[in-house]
């Protein structure tokens, strides 16, 4: 492992993501209730508006990874150049300890990862995720949408 890798741990229903900073050391956003589950939450009583809070946090990958599997995947490789240790290794300090915006699509624990690494935010799993949850509601609006053609021709049918 060197300086930068992306680590993917494998959580089972989803998987969690850490960056390899040295030394057997992972920088990661938690939340209250462990890596990447439920972001601490609070709701402003003026506003009504939803806030969500993740820690940024050190810690040995070994801890972080639980007994579960985990691989390095640097899988932007391709598309983006990964930036230089010395500046990976200057966000980590700027970040370490830090509360910041947590959202499971949108700011969740594999964009602070990308982040990290290549200077860009992005979530395979949560862009795979919404892709998953369109198709479904796209096969949905297909299946009513049968239904209703059917619907009208049957009764077109009886009719005549």
């Amino acid at each position: 492992m060197e300086i930068g890798d992306m680590i993917e741990i494998n959580r089972g229903e989803y998987n969690h993501w850490a960056l390899y900073i040295g030394n057997g050391d992972v920088i990661h956003l938690v939340t209250p209730d462990g890596p990447s589950r439920v972001a601490f939450c609070s709701v402003s009583s003026s506003s009504g508006s939803l806030s969500c809070k993740g820690t940024v946090t050190i810690e040995k990958l070994k801890d972080v990874a639980a007994g579960n599997s985990y691989k390095i995947n640097n899988y932007l490789d391709d598309k983006y150049k990964p930036r230089p240790t010395d500046v990976i290794m200057g966000e980590v300090d700027k970040m370490r300890g830090r509360t910041i915006k947590y959202g499971l699509l949108g700011n969740n624990c594999e964009h602070f990862v990308t982040f990290l690494r290549y200077g860009k935010s992005e979530s395979q799993q949560a862009d795979d995720f919404m892709k998953n949850l369109l198709a479904g509601q796209l096969g949905l609006f297909g299946v009513l949408a049968a239904v209703a053609v059917s619907t009208v021709a049957a009764a077109s049918t009886v009719s005549k």
